[in-house]
């Protein structure tokens, strides 16, 4: 099949984050200005660059309470945040914080979620989540939307400081099996890891 995006597609849910997949999860903890705590999942999220390191999240539309989700306010008054790694033995507490909740709710104690003080920045980390980035805003990129009332943003971040459980470090690596992350798919489906394979490329410099 083909349609236009900004035409009917005839399915019973529109296919787009379906077709990008399996995406990682980005559990995002802010402060707001008054100092109240806020913890979300989004999974339009990734690295961006290396070096120096840097990720992107973007937050879609408004909340019930406001035009601007709690997440994206927080991170533009504070210019700061934390990424938390959502893992299988978290889903839950993290399905639960995508929930909304009003402005002056922390979701983290919601959910039951034990937090920890970051190192470089206020806003906490999830104490359980094996990683967590801690993140100084670089840049906020306004993108296209149908609805002006639901504005689409992406958020550009410095990674200043990483939290990395030992338990998850094998040999000095990243052992992804140990962490165990989530990725979202489409419509209400969720991922966990499958085969992992290695590609050797002999041209690249080691």
């Amino acid at each position: 099949m083909f349609f236009k995006t900004d035409q009917s597609h005839n399915l019973p849910h529109h296919p787009f984050k379906a077709c990008i997949a399996p995406r990682p999860i980005g559990w995002v903890s802010t402060l707001s200005a008054d100092g109240v705590g806020n913890v979300a999942p989004f999974s339009f999220f990734n690295g961006v660059a290396q070096d120096p390191p840097q990720l992107m999240l973007s937050i879609n539309g408004g909340g019930p309470f406001s035009a601007t989700k709690d997440t994206l306010q927080n991170i533009e008054d504070t210019q700061e945040f934390c990424v938390n790694i959502a893992t299988y033995d978290l889903r839950d507490a993290m399905f639960r914080t995508a929930a909304p909740e009003h402005p002056d709710v922390n979701e983290a104690e919601v959910a039951e979620l034990e937090m920890v003080p970051c190192e470089l920045i206020k806003p906490p980390r999830i104490k359980h989540s094996p990683i967590a980035l801690e993140c100084r805003l670089t840049q906020t990129i306004a993108l296209l939307s149908d609805d002006p009332t639901q504005k689409n943003t992406a958020i550009v971040g410095h990674v200043i400081g990483m939290y990395i459980d030992d338990k998850v470090l094998v040999d000095g690596k990243i052992d992804v099996q140990k962490v165990n992350p989530i990725s979202r798919l489409g419509y209400k489906d969720y991922a966990t890891l499958g085969e992992i394979f290695q590609l050797d490329a002999k041209w690249r410099k080691s």
